[in-house]
């Protein structure tokens, strides 16, 4: 397990933070592993973000909830689980996994039939591009979810259906060597920092980072920041590929 991330001054992708923050944001699913039981929730917003810190969006009635309650102010130890999955069909579309262990206690009921149940954040492991690691519980907090984290799936199955010109366009940003042998091509992921094209080989892939020239502000120059890339991709050399990073 690698110690928790040290901060990039100039990151091209994001931190391990950022990256946990926006598997929670885009969540519709999660597991509760507590008191010997597993609690699957579903739906929207899942966990809230606010001054007091992060919390689950829970059914006032369901059996998590009443656990919760009963365990008073000590809290309820839990073992939350996420799986963040690529949008589009891919051999692997398990791109993360996140694991918090904690306490939930129970807050205060909302007006549409949840109940708030604050976590109090005891560790928290990434797993993602092979490794497994640990991420700081101030760190997380203090990190913003990406900007795109809930409009990325329908970004990229827009991009992979109306769009495929421009996915098969930004090939010229990748080394003719990586694109030899790959039968097919999958816009797999897509933050503030860039894209992620996915090169499918037989029996293998390979996955590549291609770096907007500045992190976005917001979702709304997702199409500018692409086109640059475009460009890029077809004033270049051929076979450049440079400064783009291969998973």
């Amino acid at each position: 397990m690698k110690p928790a991330e040290n901060a990039a001054a100039e990151p091209v992708e994001p931190s391990e933070a950022e990256r946990v923050r926006s598997v929670l944001q885009a969540a519709t699913s999660l597991t509760a592993a507590a008191n010997g039981g597993r609690h699957d929730l579903h739906g929207p917003d899942l966990v809230v973000a606010d001054a007091a810190g992060l919390a689950l969006r829970a059914p006032a009635e369901c059996r998590l909830t009443r656990e919760v309650v009963v365990a008073g102010s000590a809290g309820l130890p839990v073992l939350l689980e996420w799986t963040d999955l690529a949008p589009l069909p891919a051999g692997n579309r398990v791109r993360a996994q996140v694991c918090i262990a904690g306490r939930l206690r129970a807050s205060r009921p909302t007006r549409d039939g949840l109940r708030l149940l604050r976590l109090d954040l005891r560790q928290i492991v990434l797993d993602a591009d092979g490794a497994e690691t640990l991420v700081d519980p101030a760190r997380l907090l203090a990190a913003e979810p990406d900007p795109l984290a809930a409009v990325e799936a329908a970004l990229l199955l827009h991009l992979d259906e109306d769009h495929q010109d421009h996915v098969t366009a930004l090939t010229g940003l990748i080394g003719p060597q990586l694109l030899c042998g790959a039968r097919r091509l999958v816009p797999y992921a897509l933050d503030r920092y860039g894209i992620v094209l996915r090169l499918e080989y037989a029996g293998a892939h390979r996955d590549v980072r291609l770096a907007f020239g500045e992190p976005l502000p917001d979702a709304e120059q997702v199409g500018h920041r692409l086109h640059a890339l475009i460009a890029a991709a077809a004033a270049a050399p051929t076979g450049s590929g440079a400064g783009h990073r291969h998973g």
